[in-house]
């Protein structure tokens, strides 16, 4: 759904300090919601359902407008200063997928190369 994919496709439900954020699904997309916890507080999931069943947390980012399930879109319903928390945990979490990507590279040119290292003394040694 139309502001939810990206940030599903970084982060797992989860607890990351304050914020709760549950990444998900449906049958027309991706979904995602982040909710302020009140300081000092664990989070208690509720499964699959979308949100913690924290009584005083508070849903910052979810849906905004459109028809839920249909045509929904995400955005922030509330600004604060974990906004720029979340935009710093964005970034930090592109890095690492960068630098896993770089690393999943080399290793697989490094495979590559002892693969056809080995092919080429077996046959020179023909």
């Amino acid at each position: 759904m139309k502001g939810a994919r990206e940030y599903s496709q970084l982060f797992k439900t989860g607890q990351y300090g304050r914020l709760y954020i549950t990444s998900s699904s449906h049958a027309r997309g991706n979904t995602f919601r982040i909710q302020v916890l009140p300081k000092g507080e664990e989070a208690l999931p509720n499964g699959d359902n979308n949100v913690c069943l924290n009584k005083d947390a508070v849903e910052v980012y979810g849906v905004i407008g459109g028809n839920p399930g249909w045509t929904e879109f995400y955005g922030w319903k509330h600004e604060g200063p974990w906004q720029s928390d979340f935009d710093a945990m964005v970034l930090q979490r592109k890095s690492e997928i960068e630098t896993e990507r770089n690393v999943q590279a080399i290793s697989l040119a490094e495979s590559e190369k002892e693969l056809l290292n080995r092919e080429h003394e077996l046959l020179a040694s023909y």
